[in-house]
């Protein structure tokens, strides 16, 4: 099929799973337990306790994570089998680790030993204090930064999903305390991440020493295809670029919105949210342009639309 218009985007972590996510694609259960096995084999035994059903893990940051992955590179794999591989990827958060799988630039087993290496240096820094991220729908940035600044609340912007939805993050009661604030300033909706880490600000920012010493440690590939950053929308095709934008995803605040716009110049039509989740296709209504986006499970439509 015409790859030319088709982008694959890799969320990150659940904080749920609906039912059935992948029910249309025949064949994928079997992909996702080789996957699921390598996985649990090489760094913990009990991901292979792993089942939509009963939520597993959904308590656990490291290994929602591991699942995350998993799930996304076990969906790579399957499309590849189908013929169906995208022109460009973007790994919105920690989905960044499964854009460099897509474009072959690392190893499935060293996604996971990136992910479990960056959950490290991150504990080192948040381990003694308490943070947390949430996502406002309705108000603008000009709003949220006004409500920060008159309750006085140390938070940051993480990542702009559109003119007006916004992820945060900072200091746990101060989470809590904007999300009341922006309900009764009018937000469409508030929502605490179900996280322990204030991903993606200055918060992280001591994990730039230890992470890029690691980071530099593993072999990154020359990209099969173009991996667009979040960070500054620039097209990653270098090894230090890569390497770069690895590190720096941790502490640095993420534009989605921006990203979006500029894989629409880019002649991009189509787009893949390759994750048991819908939460990057919901996000799409408050893009302008006229790109459709697909959940996984929309194989066949996806197909039909070539």
């Amino acid at each position: 099929m015409s790859q030319k218009k088709l982008a694959f985007v890799f969320p990150p972590f659940a904080t749920d799973y609906p039912d059935d996510p992948f029910i249309n694609l025949t064949g994928f259960d079997d992909c996702f337990r080789k996957f699921l096995s390598r996985a649990a084999e090489f760094a913990d035994p009990e991901l292979i306790q792993f089942a939509i059903p009963s939520c597993t893990f959904l308590d656990d940051e490291l290994k929602t994570q591991y699942i995350s992955y998993i799930q996304a590179c076990s969906l790579v794999s399957w499309f590849r089998e189908k013929e169906v591989v995208p022109a460009y990827c973007s790994g919105y958060s920690m989905g960044i680790y499964a854009a460099l799988f897509q474009s072959e630039v690392i190893s499935f087993l060293d996604g996971l030993v990136l992910i479990r290496q960056a959950y490290k240096e991150i504990k080192k820094i948040t381990m003694k204090k308490e943070f947390g991220m949430c996502a406002i729908i309705g108000l603008n940035l000009d709003d949220l930064e006004r409500l920060i600044r008159k309750e006085k609340l140390n938070l940051k912007l993480a990542i702009q999903n559109s003119v007006c939805s916004f992820s945060l993050s900072g200091a746990a009661e101060d989470i809590l305390r904007l999300t009341e604030s922006a309900q009764k300033e009018g937000a469409l909706s508030t929502r605490v991440l179900n996280v322990s880490v204030p991903y993606h600000c200055d918060f992280l920012k001591d994990t730039a020493g230890g992470f890029s010493e690691f980071v530099n440690q593993i072999q990154f590939r020359s990209p099969k295809m173009p991996i667009v950053s979040l960070v500054d929308q620039e097209l990653l095709l270098e090894e230090h670029l890569l390497k770069n934008e690895v590190v720096r995803n941790l502490f640095t605040s993420l534009n989605w919105y921006e990203t979006q716009l500029y894989l629409q110049e880019l002649g991009v039509n189509r787009f893949v949210e390759c994750g048991s989740g819908k939460g990057i296709v919901k996000n799409a209504r408050f893009i302008e342009g006229d790109a459709v986006f697909y959940m996984a499970n929309s194989f066949p439509v996806l197909l039909d639309a070539k």
